[in-house]
């Protein structure tokens, strides 16, 4: 997880535990309050996990083969 998504993670805990509201959340968070809604809601189904950004992990569109990457490091 990046700093953000710690960030967002420990936000959006408090907003759970009722002592931060949605919307002083997201000025937090410095997202709208429509993109917090979205976030909270994610993070109740899928907790902390749910806000990594979804293609963390994934090999770019743009990258070389593998065979390609080899011969130039050769």
């Amino acid at each position: 997880m990046s700093a953000r998504e710690l960030k967002r993670a420990g936000v959006l805990a408090r907003v759970a535990a009722a002592t931060l509201t949605l919307k002083s959340a997201a000025r937090v968070m410095e997202v709208s309050y429509r993109q917090a809604k979205r976030l909270y809601r994610r993070y109740q189904t899928e907790g902390a996990a749910g806000l990594t950004h979804r293609s963390a992990g994934r090999r770019s569109n743009r990258a070389t083969t593998a065979t390609i990457r080899d011969q130039a490091l050769a």
